[in-house]
């Protein structure tokens, strides 16, 4: 099932020589939107049944908006965070803060208070869209051969970093993109920088990054598909194209 399997994702000069944001040279940022889903002031709070209807709606309507390809990239954040109120992160492909509202609500443990958003603008070079191809002919595959996949298959934890100071995180992650550790770069709003790192847990991620001039910043625990470490290739692959023209558990 691919709600079990999907999951993760600056603002950026257009000059023709420059990378965008989390993509290599001549790959333009696109815009996005994250959500992030809060413990919301029901949790908890339903009765056994409603809770499952909830989370059952809550996966369903995920499943319906990847079918859409509305939905890029989706997440529990793991147990290891900034803030205890933190479950969970989608990322929608509109740059429409009020139509990610929409989508948002869409969500029936949103409805049931179980979860409530916060929105924020993204914006990357990296490949999201072709992200999300991936992983779901990767479960039509699985489905050809006659199962389906597993809860948390395909899936792994990494390190989500968000840093205060756009440029100044972005100058002292350059050399640690150029050698894989960050997967995905972004810029929040414009004016955060954002990343998924190639780390499994928190300690891992703080020992690559000892020394690094990040300014303020948190770094959190995540979940997400296992497809992260194929951006660089899926980006190469859309350069041409692009140069023509161009879950969160209970």
């Amino acid at each position: 099932m691919f709600l079990r399997t999907l999951v993760f994702a600056c603002a950026c000069l257009a000059l023709p020589a420059c990378a965008g944001p989390g993509g290599p040279a001549g790959a333009p940022a696109k815009s996005y939107v994250l959500v992030q889903l809060h413990t919301g002031p029901r949790s908890g709070q339903l009765p056994a049944d409603e809770q499952r209807a909830a989370f059952a709606g809550h996966f369903a309507n995920m499943q319906r908006l990847a079918d859409e390809r509305r939905l890029l990239v989706a997440g529990p954040y793991g147990r290891a965070k900034h803030d205890p109120a933190l479950r969970g992160l989608f990322i929608l492909d509109t740059a429409d803060l009020a139509i990610a509202r929409e989508l948002a609500a869409s969500d029936p443990a949103v409805q049931a208070g179980v979860f409530v958003t916060r929105e924020f603008a993204l914006q990357t070079a990296a490949p999201l869209r072709a992200l999300l191809e991936a992983e779901l002919e990767r479960v039509a595959a699985m489905r050809r051969e006659g199962r389906e996949a597993q809860p948390g298959e395909g899936m792994r934890t990494y390190v989500l970093l968000t840093a205060d100071e756009a440029s100044r995180a972005e100058r002292a992650l350059a050399p640690l993109r150029a050698r894989g550790f960050v997967l995905l770069a972004a810029r929040l709003d414009g004016s955060r920088a954002f990343a998924v790192l190639d780390a499994t847990d928190l300690a891992g991620a703080k020992a690559e990054l000892a020394g690094a001039d990040l300014g303020p910043h948190v770094l959190d625990e995540w979940f997400g598909a296992g497809g992260f470490e194929q951006l660089a290739q899926l980006a190469d692959a859309e350069v041409p194209a692009a140069g023509a023209a161009s879950g969160v558990q209970p």
